[in-house]
C-alpha cells in the first residue's frame, strides 16, 4: 500500500508540472527506453512489419533467421528458450510495448507462444540493459511494438497458408485511422499434426500435434496536440502435445495461455515528454503427463498489475533528463506452488548529454525495495564518438540483475525464500559504418556473472536452488549490410557472424547449450512482381553435459522463400521451402527438428 501511495503522489507531481509555463524547444520527440538516443554505446536494431507479417511464424524463428539468435528447442512447436550473448533464457529481457512479459514463474519466455504477426516493428538492444529495462536484460532485450499512427488510413490484409506434416495458417490483420483516431484488429492461427519422420530411423514425431490463435488489438485516440490514449490488448492460445525423444515415448499435453491488457497516457509538451502506463498480464498452464487421463495434472497460475511512469525533462537541445518509476503487484499459485504475493518498487534516472556534435554519452542508475528480496543499486555509462561521418565507436559498461522468480523462492519442495538476486557486470566496445548502401557493425563484449541461480541436490530426492555459480561471457559480434536498385532490380545481402564463450568458473568449461560459432546469411532478389530470398545459417556444436564430454554436431540450414504480385498487387503468393537440402539435425540432444519441409501462402490486400 504504501509503495501505490508513494507511486501516486511522484505521479502526480510529474504530471502536475508539466503545465508550466517554459519556452518551446525546435522539436520533441518521445525518446522511448529502446530509443538509439539513450542507448548510444549500444546497437539498436528494429525490424518493421515488412518484415514482421511476411509469413506466418514464431518469433523465436524470425530471430534465428534475421538476428542470427540462438533458440534450444525441443522440438518444432515446442518450448524454445533463447540464449543471447550466452546467458540463460530468464537474463534476456522481453517487453511488450514497453512492459515486461517474462514468465514470472519461471522468468523465461517460451517463444513458441509469440507468432511475429500482428505487430508493427521488432525493437533488439543486445548488451546488458537492467538500468533502462529493469529484471533480467543482462543478454539484452526484445520489444514488441505497436505503433500508433493518427492520419487517414484503411487496410484489411488475410493471410492463409497449408504445409508439409497436415499444417495450416490463417491471419488477418486491418487498420482503420483518422486524424484522431487509430484502430487495428490481428487475428492470427496456426495447426499442425506435426509428425515429420525423425530422419536415419524408423520413428516420427508421434505427440507433436499442435495449434496456437493469437488475438492483438489496439485503439488510439487523440485528445489534443500534447495528449493522447493508447488501449493494446492481446491473448494468446497454446496447445501442444509435447514430443518424445530418440529414445523415449511422450504422451503428455501442455496448454497455456497468455492475456495482456494495457493502457498508455501519452504527453509531448514543450520541454517534457512522459507515458503512464497501468498493465494487468495473466499467464497459465496446465500440464497433463498423460493427456489421456486427468489424474497427474501440473498447473500454475500468475497474474501481475503493473503501473509504470517515464518522464523526459529536456533542459536545452543537447542535454535532457529521463527518469522511472515501476510499481508491480504479483500473485502466483500453482500444484507446487501455494498462494503468494510480492510488491516491486523501483526507480532510474538517466542523463543524455551531447557537449559536441560527435560526441554524445549517457549514465544511469536504477534502484528499488521489494517484498521478498533486496533489489541491488545498479548504473550504467554509454558513449559514442563519430570519428566521421561514415565511421563511429560506441562503448558501454553496466551493472545489472536477474531476481529469483517464483518458482525459485516458493516451490515446494526445495523454494529458497533466502536467494539473493544475480548480479553482472557487462563491458563492451564497437565500431560502426556507414556510407550509402553499405552498412558494416562490429563489437566485442564480456560479461562477469556471480550468484547465479542453480538447483543442486541436497539429498537423494531433494533440490533447492542456491546461489553458487560464477561465470565469464566473452565474444565478437559482426554483422554487414548491402542493398542496391538497379532498374527494375533490386538486391539486398545480409550477413552475421558471432563468437561466444561463456565459461562456467567453477568447472572452467563450456557451458551447455551455448554455441562458440554462429552465422547466417540472407540474400534478397526482387525484379518486377517476383521476389526471392535464401537465407543460410550456421550453428556451431554445442555442449549437452556440464562435464563437455558430449556435444551435438554442427550444421547448416538452407531456407528458401519464392514470391509473386499478382492482380496488382493485390494478391501475394508464396512458396517457403525450409530445410532445402534435408539435413537432418538437432537443437535439444535426442529431439530430431524437421526435415525439408514446405509451406504456400495466399496473402491479400483490400
Amino acid at each position: 500500500m504504501k509503495y501505490a501511495l508513494f507511486f501516486s503522489i511522484l505521479t502526480f507531481g510529474l504530471v502536475h508540472s508539466q503545465n508550466d509555463s517554459i519556452n518551446k524547444l525546435d522539436e520533441i520527440v518521445l525518446h522511448g527506453n529502446f530509443s538509439p538516443v539513450v542507448n548510444s554505446g549500444y546497437q539498436v536494431v528494429v525490424f518493421s512489419d515488412s518484415v514482421l507479417n511476411h509469413q506466418y511464424e514464431s518469433l523465436g524463428t524470425l530471430l534465428q533467421k534475421q538476428a542470427n539468435f540462438y533458440f534450444k528447442q525441443n522440438g518444432n512447436g515446442m518450448v524454445s528458450s533463447i540464449s543471447l550473448r550466452g546467458t540463460t533464457a530468464s537474463q534476456t529481457g522481453v517487453y511488450w510495448n514497453g512492459i515486461a512479459i517474462n514468465s514470472a514463474l519461471n522468468g523465461q519466455t517460451d517463444f513458441n507462444t509469440l507468432d511475429a504477426n500482428g505487430f508493427d516493428e521488432l525493437e533488439i538492444r543486445k548488451g546488458g540493459g537492467s538500468v533502462l529495462f529493469g529484471n533480467g536484460a543482462i543478454g539484452g532485450a526484445i520489444n514488441l511494438k505497436d505503433k500508433v499512427v493518427f492520419h487517414d488510413l484503411t487496410k484489411v490484409e488475410i493471410g492463409v497458408g497449408a504445409g508439409s506434416y497436415d499444417t495450416y495458417t490463417a491471419d488477418l490483420k486491418g487498420v482503420w485511422a483518422t486524424k484522431d483516431l487509430y484502430g487495428k484488429i490481428a487475428l492470427g492461427g496456426q495447426r499442425s499434426v506435426n509428425d515429420y519422420p525423425y530422419q536415419g530411423t524408423d520413428l516420427k514425431n508421434d505427440n507433436g500435434e499442435f495449434s496456437n490463435y493469437s488475438v492483438n488489438a489496439t485503439l488510439g485516440y487523440k485528445i489534443n496536440e500534447m495528449n493522447s490514449l493508447t488501449f493494446n490488448g492481446s491473448i494468446f492460445d497454446n496447445d501442444r502435445d509435447l514430443s518424445g525423444t530418440l529414445t523415449s515415448v511422450s504422451n503428455s499435453n501442455l496448454k497455456n495461455t497468455d492475456r495482456r491488457m494495457l493502457l498508455t497516457w501519452t504527453y509531448l509538451g514543450q520541454h517534457i515528454t512522459s507515458t503512464l502506463k497501468t498493465a494487468f498480464l495473466h499467464e497459465d498452464f496446465s500440464y497433463l503427463f498423460d493427456k489421456k487421463s486427468n489424474q497427474n495434472e501440473s498447473f500454475g497460475d500468475n497474474k501481475r498489475i503493473i503501473g509504470k511512469y517515464d518522464v523526459s525533462y529536456f533542459l536545452n537541445s543537447h542535454m535532457f533528463f529521463k527518469a522511472g518509476l515501476e510499481l508491480q503487484h504479483a500473485k502466483g499459485e500453482g500444484s507446487s506452488i501455494s498462494e503468494v504475493s510480492q510488491d516491486d518498487l523501483t526507480g532510474y534516472l538517466l542523463m543524455h548529454h551531447q557537449p559536441f556534435e560527435r560526441f554524445m554519452y549517457n549514465a544511469s542508475f536504477r534502484y528499488g525495495a521489494s517484498s521478498a528480496y533486496r533489489i541491488p543499486f545498479i548504473y550504467s555509462i554509454d558513449a559514442r564518438y563519430s570519428i566521421s561521418n561514415q565511421l563511429s565507436v560506441r562503448s558501454g559498461f553496466s551493472t545489472n540483475y536477474r531476481l529469483p522468480t517464483f518458482n525459485d523462492l516458493y516451490w515446494v519442495p526445495g523454494g529458497n525464500p533466502d536467494l539473493k538476486p544475480e548480479n553482472s557486470k557487462s563491458a563492451e566496445i564497437g565500431l560502426n559504418f556507414n556510407k550509402g548502401n553499405l552498412a558494416v557493425a562490429g563489437t566485442v563484449f564480456m560479461i562477469k556473472s556471480t550468484d547465479l541461480i542453480q538447483w543442486v541436490p541436497v539429498s537423494q530426492d531433494y533440490w533447492e536452488p542456491r546461489n553458487v555459480n560464477k561465470a565469464t561471457n566473452y565474444g565478437l559480434e559482426i554483422s554487414g549490410s548491402y542493398q542496391r536498385s538497379f532498374g527494375a532490380h533490386y538486391i539486398m545481402f545480409d550477413l552475421s557472424y558471432d563468437f561466444t564463450r561463456a565459461i562456467d568458473e567453477e568447472t572452467d568449461k563450456q557451458m551447455i547449450y551455448v554455441p562458440e560459432n554462429k552465422a547466417r546469411a540472407l540474400i534478397d532478389y526482387q525484379w518486377k512482381k517476383w521476389r526471392f530470398n535464401y537465407n543460410l545459417q550456421y550453428m556451431g556444436s554445442v555442449f549437452v553435459t556440464t562435464s563437455n564430454s558430449q556435444q551435438l554436431d554442427p550444421y547448416w540450414l538452407s531456407d528458401l522463400g519464392i514470391y509473386r504480385n499478382l492482380w496488382g498487387n493485390k494478391v501475394d503468393v508464396g512458396l517457403q521451402i525450409n530445410n532445402v537440402f534435408d539435413v537432418n539435425y538437432q537443437s535439444v540432444a535426442y529431439r530430431p527438428m524437421p526435415n525439408r519441409n514446405f509451406l504456400i501462402q495466399f496473402n491479400f490486400k483490400i
